[in-house]
């Protein structure tokens, strides 16, 4: 895959993300939705991740409200 490929990649899924987020703010927690838009984002994670060829840099500046490192400490 091209630098340039991957950049355009994770740009829209940041943007995706961002949607994401903003959508959940107009849900209720413990809503059926808002835990399907949830999964959306830890999915998102994953092929940022991928695409980069690791776990997203989270001191990088714009991208948002990510996860802190810990956050995935009980991934496998």
């Amino acid at each position: 895959m091209f630098h340039s490929d991957a950049e355009a990649i994770i740009r829209d899924a940041l943007k995706l993300r961002e949607t994401v987020l903003a959508t959940q703010l107009n849900l209720t927690v413990n809503g059926e939705m808002y835990w399907r838009l949830n999964g959306l984002v830890d999915r998102l994670h994953e092929v940022m991740g991928a695409v980069a060829g690791r776990e997203p840099d989270f001191r990088t500046a714009r991208l948002g409200l990510l996860p802190l490192p810990e956050d995935y400490c009980d991934r496998t």
